[in-house]
């Protein structure tokens, strides 16, 4: 059984649920807060366990009653924990007795079980109990509360609608009830958007205060500071605060504030009073705060105490912002949904609020709406830009530009830039460009560095935008702009790939994760091509699948679709491929330009395999001209190795593949050296000239090995063979796994669970999955077992 004190999520909780059904000899006790799912938890035991089942459910009003769960568990009168473990051991079969509500079991019940629990070794019978408070008694393991991503998942089967469920995420703290009782009582308008979410559960209140009319006053006034002091959800704490007299709250909050100092005391000493104290909010709004989570909570509450419309408005709107940067995206919702002054700057955050973490098409409104009444609209200008090309409206784009005021300006010289650049007109792009690099990096916020980077990888330049993606991340990190992190991160990420880094974008995506919905499915993309481009397949792809489309979310579907044109042709699908970027050529996925120009080389590539080169020239054509409008090594050895393959004379196509060899190595990168290595031996083979074939065959083998790329570097093996040389082949020790799957069959044999192996070999516990079910496929077994023991056999 699990060892004290691990805590599990409530979704993906198959570990705990597989380990509670083996129980036999041993005893655990669940433990977790009211609404996480204890009860459901121990009901699913009980209908899916195949074993013989004893139980018995905590009564409030018999917790002072001696034995009297004992006496209901097994129909008689039961004294004592010998006789206990007497009546579970006689049980004729494999069986679990199960307590619920435990903590409503009396004392003497629950010490007796304790007593039988302790001697259950090498027997029959396990011991559940599901509880809201642990116990000595027992071994326990918490039941933690749902990921935001679980809870997201909950709220999208109940129908809410996806603008409301980030405010319902962070009012719900991860408690299901909770999430499943606010999303019951939301109103029309509410759901809509119109009205603020409200915190207060209707349907608790009469419940909550009636278990507060039953307490003595000094009780009840210690269980609501209790609530008030604890880590509860913002809904169980409204709930029960509402539930409560005015009075009582005063007491409760006088009572948090009787000893210590700083911005907590100053709430609660604030709150004790009966009425606003200007003071006490000046006070909290001033006070240091350690983070942005802790200046957000500040604010809020200074807010709250405020009574002046204005001043009000400007904290809590300052809160909001302070929410978003510590990562809050639902918390910095419910904050501006309660901001009645300053529309503009509402509807900048709100604007970026959802470019990143909702809708682009409410995005695009929101920023539209906010440079209309901001005095300077640059930056909801530049976001709502932004959110023009993520969803793949280049049309709305070039309208959006015809908007922006003429003049010096980082907006007008990005828009103008950008525009040119789509447009093909280079040379009427480089003022422009160069301009928004320089008034970019001028500041030293994030925005500027990221658009600084755009701008730059715009003119082809992949160095420069990945030294100033470098520069936002890093002003990132030092301000804990949480939410401007993973923005500036998908630049790097990009330029990374594009200079052939494919350690360095995974390192920058994988970072990246941790970011709200839009940002995270963008890096999930990107992870998944830089897999791809090794010949992999990386369960992050799929991931993202679902997301893309629930959002209409085009560019990280454009790199999808780019990513899996990849795969095919690894999968020696050149028809695939062909089909799937002429497809986003097209706009399946809106127009996506920089990404259907970056995936030219594998559409070249494609077409060529599938013997219809003529369908790729008129995108080599754009792949040129802004190739020789960068000149950078990266793009240069690209587009030499596109026209290496397309031409039909074979002096012309060597001569091409040499070039194409130069830049890479001027370039740096492994992988595409490598590539084109392998495509010059191909070509060289086909002209019968083994021995030069064999030469590059050998430097692209040496290529993919140095970076991992195993199915690439066994067609190099293969090659090599084909040409009349001996190749070794590395060894694999288990039926031809890769290195990372045999890492992973081993440590699975050792009886690490998942998640230990994720945090093993650092990757996410989603690719551990991923591996496991190629594992069991490759090796033809059916369960970890299985899969031990064919480790132990070899």
């Amino acid at each position: 059984m699990p060892v004290r004190d691990v805590v599990y999520p409530l979704r993906g909780r198959d570990d705990l649920f597989g380990g509670l059904r083996s129980v036999a000899g041993q005893a655990v006790l669940v433990r977790g807060a009211e609404g996480l799912g204890k009860s459901a938890l121990l009901t699913e035991l009980r209908g899916a366990s195949g074993v013989r089942l004893l139980g018995v459910r905590g009564i409030r009003a018999e917790r002072a009653l001696p034995f009297g769960a004992l006496h209901r568990l097994f129909g008689a009168a039961v004294s004592g924990g010998e006789e206990a473990h007497r009546r579970l051991s006689e049980l004729p079969e494999p069986a679990i007795c199960w307590v619920d509500d435990a903590q409503w079991v009396d004392a003497e019940s629950l010490a007796a079980l304790g007593f039988a629990a302790r001697r259950l070794d090498g027997s029959s019978v396990g011991m559940v109990l599901a509880s809201r408070s642990g116990s000595d008694e027992f071994e326990c393991v918490e039941l933690a509360p749902l990921t935001d991503e679980a809870a997201d998942l909950l709220l999208r089967d109940r129908g809410v609608p996806a603008g409301v469920r980030p405010q319902l995420v962070e009012l719900g703290g991860g408690n299901p009830a909770d999430l499943v009782a606010l999303s019951a009582q939301l109103t029309p308008a509410q759901a809509a958007g119109r009205e603020p979410v409200s915190p207060v559960l209707r349907e608790r209140l009469a419940g909550y205060a009636a278990r507060l009319d039953a307490m003595p006053s000094a009780e009840r006034v210690r269980f609501l500071a209790g609530f008030l002091d604890s880590a509860a959800s913002k809904v169980t704490q409204a709930t029960w605060s509402a539930a409560a007299s005015p009075a009582d709250r005063r007491a409760a909050h006088a009572r948090l504030a009787s000893d210590g100092e700083g911005p907590e005391v100053l709430w609660h000493r604030a709150m004790a009073t009966a009425a606003p104290s200007v003071p006490l909010a000046d006070a909290l709004a001033a006070a240091p705060a350690a983070d942005h989570a802790a200046s957000a909570r500040q604010l809020e509450r200074a807010a709250a105490l405020t009574a002046d419309p204005g001043v009000r408005a400007t904290r809590l709107l300052a809160a909001a912002d302070a929410a978003w940067q510590a990562g809050r995206p639902g918390w910095a919702r419910l904050l501006l949904s309660r901001v009645d002054a300053e529309p503009g700057a509402v509807a900048l955050l709100h604007g970026e609020i959802e470019l990143r973490d909702g809708d682009p098409a409410v995005a695009t409104h929101e920023l539209g709406t906010a440079a209309e009444l901001l005095p300077d609209p640059a930056e909801a200008l530049l976001l709502a830009g932004e959110a023009r090309r993520l969803g793949g409206d280049l049309s709305g784009y070039r309208g959006l530009a015809r908007t922006v005021p003429a003049g010096e300006g980082l907006a007008f010289s990005h828009f103008r830039g950008l525009t040119s650049v789509y447009a093909g007109r280079h040379d009427d792009a480089v003022e422009p460009l160069e301009d928004a690099v320089r008034r970019g990096m001028a500041d030293d916020d994030v925005a500027g560095a990221v658009w600084a980077a755009e701008a730059a990888f715009a003119r082809g330049h992949a160095e420069r935008a990945h030294e100033y993606s470098a520069a936002a991340v890093s002003r990132a990190r030092l301000g804990r702009r949480h939410a401007e992190l993973p923005w500036a991160l998908i630049y790097l990420s990009l330029s990374a790939i594009a200079l052939d880094r494919i350690p360095c974008a995974r390192a920058a995506s994988r970072e990246g994760l941790l970011a709200p919905h839009n940002l995270r499915m963008e890096h999930l993309t990107l992870l998944g091509l830089a897999a791809a481009l090794l010949g992999e397949r990386a369960p992050e792809l799929d991931e993202a699948t679902e997301g893309n489309a629930e959002r209409g979310l085009g560019r990280p579907a454009a790199v999808a679709a780019w990513a899996n044109a990849c795969l095919d042709l690894a999968d020696d699908r050149p028809d695939d491929a062909l089909s799937r970027l002429e497809d986003l050529a097209s706009g399946v996925s809106g127009d996506q330009p920089v990404i259907r120009v970056l995936a030219t080389p594998q559409l070249v590539e494609a077409a060529v395999l599938a013997e219809r080169p003529e369908r790729a020239r008129a995108a080599l054509e754009v792949f040129d001209r802004w190739t020789l409008a960068g000149a950078e090594p990266c793009w240069l050895a690209l587009s030499h190795r596109c026209h290496a393959l397309t031409t039909r004379d074979p002096a012309v196509s060597e001569q091409h593949f040499r070039l194409a060899i130069e830049a890479h190595r001027r370039a740096g990168g492994a992988v595409e050296l490598a590539r084109t290595r392998f495509a010059y031996a191909t070509s060289l083979r086909r002209h019968r000239r083994t021995r030069d074939a064999r030469d590059q065959l050998r430097d692209a083998l040496r290529g993919f090995a140095s970076v991992g790329a195993t199915r690439f570097a066994e067609r190099a093996r293969a090659g090599l063979r084909a040409t009349g040389e001996t190749v070794s082949t590395p060894h694999r020790s288990l039926a031809g796994l890769t290195p990372q799957q045999d890492a992973i069959t081993r440590l699975v044999a050792a009886g690490e669970t998942n998640k230990e192996i994720a945090r093993r070999l650092v990757i996410s516990h989603r690719t551990v999955d991923h591996h496991l079910r190629n594992i069991f496929t490759a090796l033809g077994v059916r369960s970890r077992v299985e899969l031990a023991r064919r480790v132990t056999d070899t």
